[in-house]
């Protein structure tokens, strides 16, 4: 079964603030094709939506978001609040995130590049799609 999991990436502090690197081959398992960030009011909840292909690697780089995956079988959910930890999510995983803080920004690094057929909105079709290729 697909499974989700949490990468630590070295974060450079010193007195003037902070830098951490995402660099594809390293800790990013994958040559990233496309990058965006979203931010939401408190609260609310983005994502809702699985892929047919995409990998995505999501990380909290301002504020704290909670992040649930799903699997069609199981649902985890993952708090990310620092940029040095991202979320890696396979294709085929629900994932849905709820913005915990006021100004939170997520930072999405995708393994392709946008393809609106990639995905699924509707969770009755995600949990048919996934039952087919348990079979």
């Amino acid at each position: 079964m697909l499974t989700e999991k949490i990468i630590q990436f070295k974060v450079h502090s010193n007195s003037s603030g902070n830098l951490c690197v995402y660099e594809s081959g390293d800790k990013v398992p994958f040559d990233i094709k496309r990058i965006f960030t979203v931010t939401a009011k408190k609260n609310e909840i983005r994502g809702n939506h699985s892929h047919k292909i995409c990998k995505q690697l999501l990380v909290c780089v301002s504020g704290e978001i909670e992040v649930t995956c799903d699997d069609g079988l199981n649902q985890r959910i993952y708090r990310l609040s620092e940029m040095g930890k991202g979320l890696l999510i396979p294709a085929g995983i629900w994932a849905s995130e709820k913005y915990i803080n006021e100004g939170s920004v997520l930072m999405v690094l995708c393994d392709q590049a946008y393809e609106k057929n990639d995905y699924i909105f509707n969770y009755e079709e995600f949990k048919k799609t996934i039952r087919i290729k348990i079979k």
